[in-house]
């Protein structure tokens, strides 16, 4: 894959970057292959920076991914937990800032397999996915949500038909974080935004998360930045947006690592109304030796992770991962003890005789857990975990048997 490196901050041009953390050999998130293709997959270092003058986390390489998005499958829509928070959202978002709008327009750019357009066009809205991946695109047809497929970039709003010129939301659900040139995108999707009232809604990982549980596994090559409230304000700042809100949904009815904020035009009739949101970020963050203290923080998650599978292992029990989205492929790929597990399940895998990158562990189906079962499982997708304990209560499993990587890392398991 080409690869191309950065020598200046994504979002403010600076070349003041400090490199805080190192992951060595690391493969991309949906990156499965066949046996008889292990060890030929991509594996390239990841190292994470931050800006000495805008204070943005982020990496300072692009993996040109276009063939690897086509060929996209991992989507949340057959869970349970996933479908709530979806619904959740977009009646929050209507009832908070559109009341009363009939025919709103709304595009998803990355729209996976059309779950969260679903929730908007069951509220009455009328939808309009962006996805690369020709597989997710055409499963989001079937459910009835038109998918324009390709990679979203400055020229694309141009592509747009002619009736979606302008739109009253522009969502992103954990794909901001994907693009490279993240400015540019505030900056399209602004040019469409209906200038009174429409609004952009953006879910990504949240940094300040990431560092307190020690999830160095969403550190990967898909992502380019990492923001906090107070990144996330000042880049959308620059492009002339204002957050109005970071507190769409309660902390209860949102997923793992969630960051969502609500902007909207500066000059804006909403803008001007609600104002900008109260900002919460520790001034920690902008020290370099903060950053350089989570790095040796994280190197201690991993070696918790390890230490926690050899102790299973020598205590002649079996062990198997849960979850085979990015969670489970990062956090096993910088393990030293993966290959002591005996598999990586989960509940829609992409496709059958698969491994994973790097750690190579098989890829299997829920039903493995059934029909080779395992004394012990590490739940890599713990924010789904009650949902799993209620699958995995039909195979025999005791919610004891499920350890969350959250308290792993955390040396509590």
């Amino acid at each position: 894959m080409k690869i191309e490196s950065l020598n200046q901050c994504r979002i403010c041009n600076s070349g003041n970057l400090h490199r805080f953390l190192h992951l060595p050999l690391m493969p991309l998130t949906d990156d499965f292959l066949p046996c008889d293709r292990l060890g030929s997959e991509f594996l390239h270092d990841i190292n994470v920076f931050v800006c000495d003058d805008c204070h943005t986390a982020q990496t300072l390489h692009d993996v040109d991914m276009g063939d690897y998005y086509e060929d996209y499958q991992y989507a949340v829509g057959a869970s349970p937990t996933a479908s709530r928070f979806m619904r959740i959202l977009s009646q929050n978002l209507l009832s908070k800032f559109l009341p009363n709008k009939s025919g709103l327009k709304v595009i998803e750019v990355g729209s996976g397999d059309g779950g969260q357009l679903l929730a908007f066009q069951e509220l009455g809205c009328n939808v309009m996915g962006y996805e690369p991946s020709s597989t997710l695109s055409r499963i989001a047809a079937e459910k009835g949500v038109p998918t324009i497929q390709g990679l979203f970039t400055k020229e694309s709003i141009h592509e747009l038909p002619a009736e979606w010129q302008r739109a009253d939301v522009v969502m992103l659900s954990y794909t901001f974080d994907h693009l490279p040139h993240p400015r540019e995108f505030v900056s399209a999707a602004k040019q469409i935004l209906d200038p009174e009232h429409g609004l952009l809604v953006v879910e990504i990982h949240n940094l300040q998360r990431i560092f307190e549980r020690q999830e160095y596994c969403l550190f990967e090559h898909e992502h380019t930045i990492y923001l906090t409230e107070a990144t996330a304000a000042a880049l959308c700042q620059r492009e002339g947006m204002t957050i109005l809100d970071f507190d769409l949904l309660p902390e209860v009815d949102r997923r793992a690592n969630s960051l969502i904020f609500v902007a909207a035009p500066t000059d804006s009739k909403l803008a001007k109304t609600l104002g900008m949101a109260p900002v919460s970020t520790s001034s920690d963050y902008l020290s370099k030796s903060f950053y350089d203290e989570q790095a040796l923080l994280i190197q201690s998650g991993i070696a918790n992770l390890n230490a926690f599978v050899s102790k299973v292992t020598e205590a002649g029990k079996t062990i198997a991962g849960y979850g085979a989205g990015g969670r489970g492929v990062m956090t096993l790929a910088a393990m030293t003890s993966a290959s002591q597990l005996l598999y990586l399940a989960d509940k829609k895998p992409k496709s059958d005789n698969l491994y994973v990158p790097k750690s190579a562990l098989r890829l299997v189906g829920i039903e493995a857990l059934r029909d080779q079962p395992v004394d012990e499982i590490l739940v890599f997708s713990f924010g789904y975990m009650k949902e799993i304990q209620a699958d995995l209560v039909h195979y025999g499993y005791k919610p004891e048997q499920l350890h969350s990587l959250l308290n792993v890392l955390e040396g509590h398991s």
